[in-house]
């Protein structure tokens, strides 16, 4: 009978730890990035092009609800503007966003795996048009959650090549310390950064003034990655913790 009890108590316990890997799941769904092709709306400029507006803080087009500025890209807007913000599948071209901007299944830069929906920013000039048809993926953007507030956020960065540029430069209006930079890397690479606690953030994608590539900048892609295996860990512990009482139990008899 005690087996039996003890099993149930097992059993029951796993379901818990799967039922919040169930929620886990649904809220990895969840992400920065919304499933729809088009340009985001930011608070400073609005939607420019033709592209499909997509209002990120509306649920019923972004899920995960926020609001993002668009910030001069180097800093001064003597060269570089604000930047535009869309979301792109390489899968599909997109030739109709008029502003010159055109995006097809390959550009000249910055391709990120198909079938996938990145964030990707355009850059533009002084004069606020386009840079390289659309396909100069640098931008400086403020992210910001509504109130919220997001215990763990990961970010996935593709195809950074420059170092010491492409960074968090604030979280929840100050700098991280340590600094959050992501290193420089092979032509393709896709790296991984994490922010704690976050209510906003502010990042820099790409290097408008690129070395490396002095003709065109180096170009970032950028979207958001769930981590439910934290959450696995948790139900993994339930379980754990009914054996732990089990021999507590035999041990005092």
């Amino acid at each position: 009978m005690q087996k039996v009890m003890l099993s149930a108590k097992i059993l029951a316990a796993a379901t818990i730890g799967l039922s919040v890997l169930t929620f886990a799941s649904t809220a990895s769904a969840t992400s920065l990035v919304p499933n729809i092709e088009g340009e985001i709306k930011t608070t400073n400029l609005g939607c420019l092009s033709n592209a499909t507006c997509i209002d990120t803080t509306n649920a019923a087009q972004s899920p995960f609800t926020y609001k993002v500025t668009s910030l001069d890209v180097d800093g001064s807007g003597t060269k570089f503007g604000k930047s535009l913000l869309f979301v792109d599948n390489r899968d599909t071209a997109n030739t109709n966003y008029g502003l010159g901007i055109t995006f097809g299944t390959q550009d000249a830069g910055t391709n990120p795996p198909g079938g996938e929906y990145w964030l990707r920013a355009v850059a533009t000039n002084a004069s606020g048009n386009p840079v390289e048809n659309g396909q100069l993926e640098i931008g400086q953007f403020f992210f910001d959650f509504l109130g919220k507030e997001v215990d763990s956020l990961t970010l996935e960065l593709f195809d950074v090549e420059d170092k010491d540029i492409t960074k968090i430069l604030t979280v929840n209006g100050a700098a991280p310390n340590p600094s959050i930079i992501a290193a420089e890397g092979l032509n393709g690479n896709t790296q991984r950064i994490t922010i704690k606690n976050v209510q906003n953030f502010q990042i820099q994608l790409g290097n408008p003034n690129s070395t490396k590539f002095p003709n065109t900048g180096d170009g970032v892609a950028m979207r958001s990655v769930p981590e439910p295996a934290t959450v696995i860990s948790l139900g993994a512990l339930a379980v754990a913790g009914m054996f732990g009482t089990r021999q507590r139990r035999k041990i005092g008899v």
